[in-house]
């Protein structure tokens, strides 16, 4: 029997299907570019409300805990390594010049906005009418506002739980509404890939190859260096053995693209390295909620790849703002499928790229999906091993072992 084909496979067969038909049809397939401004449209759709609930609610559940020593370490770990993935991302990024060289024609005729100051775009991260900065799209006022009234939620204790419960509710109504925008997403990949390569050629593709490089061997440099030195640092274990003794969670986040749908295979693997499951319970949620290391990497490599294909030059300043919206933007990421793209909107949106520009790594996505899955995954293990040993517990021998550094 013929197992029913995933997500991912759907996707990169649309991805395939329209390169094919591009390359075949030429100009005569433009008609079916309306088939993937759907498929932007429905994802413009669920900005607003995915990141207003799934950002407050979390914020929210962490300012509720009480364990402040051990919250303070992991938004420590978790936020100190991020620095260094956003870090990796800005270089390779600029490096390899991702996005250089591509031909966009009418998609590359958009209007650019001219970010204001530095200053003043601190100021107006500010709301002044959150009602108009939602039906404006005004992405970092909604992120502001979002962390604000989870932090007011948490505050308010007992007096915001029907509060919480409904925001609750209308993000996992969300998430519903994502699954749904994704099960389209093969025909409106197709319908963009294959507008693209039919206007364009099929020599429009190999920038794609070096997004796809820059965002893989970026995760690699950040889990096997980056990691590797914080383990030994403050576990002084050996971090090849500790990767190896959690790779199902890594196979099963790298196959799945869900970091919150790996949470059962993370709390079976870290008992099985020897973390207790007070500091396990405690830290796994959290980083499935705010975790950033992958999705904040992919992010602000799309970002420099999206200014790039649209010939925008982008200044120290505005590189800096988007590796801070990236952080904010990840803590609202939900730990499903698909919803990184989403939140991408929201780093664009903080120096004025266009989000027409998703339209061009629509269908190498899930491919990118995969990776920063994985990272975020081996990040929220990380993080639990770092906690853990800094409280003084004791992991599983052989990972003290010098001997299987050689091996």
């Amino acid at each position: 029997m013929l197992r029913k084909l995933g997500l991912l496979e759907r996707i990169l067969i649309g991805f395939v299907l329209g390169i094919v038909a591009g390359a075949v049809f030429g100009e005569a397939i433009g008609g079916i570019k309306f088939l993937g401004d759907i498929l932007l449209r429905l994802l413009q759709m669920l900005v607003i409300p995915l990141v207003f609930t799934t950002l407050s609610v979390g914020v929210a559940k962490i300012g509720g805990m009480k364990m402040g020593r051990i919250f303070g370490k992991t938004l420590f770990f978790y936020y100190i390594t991020g620095i260094f993935a956003l870090t990796i991302g800005l270089i390779l990024a600029n490096i390899f010049g991702v996005g250089i060289g591509m031909e966009l024609g009418e998609l590359g005729q958009v209007e650019v906005v001219t970010p204001p100051p530095f200053t003043e775009t601190v100021l107006n991260i500010i709301p002044t009418n959150i009602v108009n900065a939602m039906a404006n799209a005004t992405m970092l006022q909604v992120v502001f506002f979002a962390i604000v009234f989870g932090i007011s939620m948490g505050w308010a204790a007992e007096a915001s739980a029907a509060v919480k419960a409904t925001l609750e509710s209308a993000a996992e109504v969300m998430f519903k509404m994502v699954y749904m925008v994704l099960a389209y997403a093969p025909i409106g990949v197709f319908a963009l890939m294959a507008w693209t390569v039919g206007n364009f050629g099929l020599g429009v593709l190999a920038p794609f190859a070096s997004l796809i490089l820059v965002v893989y061997l970026g995760c690699i440099i950040h889990v096997f260096v980056v990691h590797t030195i914080f383990l030994w640092l403050f576990c002084k274990i050996n971090p090849l053995r500790f990767i190896g003794k959690i790779k199902e969670a890594i196979l099963f986040a790298f196959t799945t693209t869900s970091s919150a749908g790996t949470l059962p295979v993370s709390f079976k693997v870290a008992n099985e390295v020897g973390i207790s499951k007070s500091v396990s319970g405690f830290v796994l949620p959290i980083g499935a909620t705010i975790n950033m290391d992958g999705t904040a990497l992919y992010q602000t490599a799309a970002a420099i790849f999206i200014a790039n294909a649209f010939g925008i030059e982008l200044t120290i300043g505005q590189m800096i703002l988007i590796a801070v919206t990236a952080v904010l933007a990840s803590i609202g990421t939900a730990g499903v499928p698909g919803a990184g793209l989403i939140m991408l909107m929201t780093v664009l949106g903080s120096v004025g790229l266009p989000v027409e520009g998703i339209a061009l790594i629509a269908g190498i996505d899930r491919i990118l999906d995969m990776a920063r899955t994985a990272v975020n995954v081996i990040d929220d293990l990380t993080a639990t091993a770092m906690v853990a040993c800094t409280e003084g517990e004791r992991l599983s021998p052989d990972l003290y072992s010098v001997k299987a550094m050689a091996e």
